[in-house]
């Protein structure tokens, strides 16, 4: 792939601190607009839509996304009109649901009260679709090295152990 050919966007100073799930919102933000600009799917799922969805911990961490005109911005805090609101325990609990993706984890999050929503459930059948997009496609070759760096590091752990 020819790097030269992905689209340049400009990072403006970004609040963010080091909290792992607004490292992951942020990271998540940078994502959805370089789909904005790249992905013919995403951007279909852009299209017509004007809405704020806000992900947020119980312990502080928030963050919006304003979907609009088939473009996506982000905002650290809270909006003052957030149409969708995702709420997690905590940082750590968000994290790992969201890096794990399966929809059994999220089910048993908000039957536990540990993911709480509010808003306009149709958003939340949009941001799963989105997703769906947002993990890169890793060529082959790299995945293989990165199952042999996993492998190594595992051998290692052992190693230590024993």
């Amino acid at each position: 792939m020819n790097l030269s050919s992905l689209p340049v966007i400009k990072l403006p100073l970004i609040n963010v601190s080091t909290d792992p799930f607004d490292l992951l919102l942020v990271a998540l933000g940078l994502r959805m607009q370089q789909l904005s600009k790249t992905s013919p799917k995403f951007i279909e799922l852009l299209h017509g839509r004007n809405f704020t969805l806000q992900l947020e911990s119980k312990n502080g961490i928030s963050r919006h996304f304003i979907i609009q005109d088939e473009h996506v911005k982000m905002a650290s805090g809270t909006a003052a009109k957030p149409d969708f609101t995702l709420r997690f325990e905590d940082s750590m609990f968000a994290v790992q649901t969201l890096l794990k993706g399966d929809p059994t984890v999220f089910m048993t999050g908000m039957q536990s009260g540990k993911i709480q929503m509010e808003g306009d459930f149709s958003l939340l059948m949009w941001f799963n679709q989105a997703a769906k997009l947002i993990a890169p496609n890793i060529p082959k070759p790299v995945l293989k090295k990165i199952k042999q760096a996993q492998r190594f590091i595992m051998d290692k752990k052992e190693a230590l152990k024993g």
